[in-house]
């Protein structure tokens, strides 16, 4: 993994961005900084693996343990809506247990894509893939 494919803040949390079978998978671990230079660093990677000819969907993983708060929702939105300038049309948020019952309940509607969760990393990108 290169630098550009992770960010770090002061407590070395790292997220990672990579395309793996055309899918552009976001990893946001636990702690990872909510300031906007981090997002800024993210969004940037973002646009460059978007505009990759062979990417097709966008899955978010969001391995955070905590209650996943607003920020976390609006920001995935706005990358998923993002990714429509790319012809990614596909987005899944994956999390874990009640987490994801949260993400059902908060992932909107965003004109022109087609939006799922999902449990479990494996089961996001069988939907992404297809």
């Amino acid at each position: 993994m290169s630098k550009s494919d992770r960010g770090r803040d002061s407590q070395q949390s790292e997220w990672r961005l990579y395309v793996e079978d055309g899918v552009l998978i976001a990893e946001f671990p636990e702690g990872m900084p909510s300031d906007r230079s981090e997002y800024e660093k993210v969004n940037e990677r973002f646009e460059t693996l978007a505009a990759r000819s062979n990417v097709h969907a966008h899955l978010s993983w969001l391995k955070m343990d905590a209650a996943l708060n607003a920020d976390v929702f609006e920001k995935a939105q706005e990358a998923a809506a993002a990714g429509l300038e790319y012809d990614i049309t596909k987005w899944v948020m994956v999390s874990d247990g009640i987490k994801s019952m949260a993400l059902e309940s908060q992932v909107g509607d965003i004109e022109g894509v087609e939006t799922n969760t999902a449990n479990t990393f494996e089961e996001g990108m069988d939907w992404a893939r297809n």
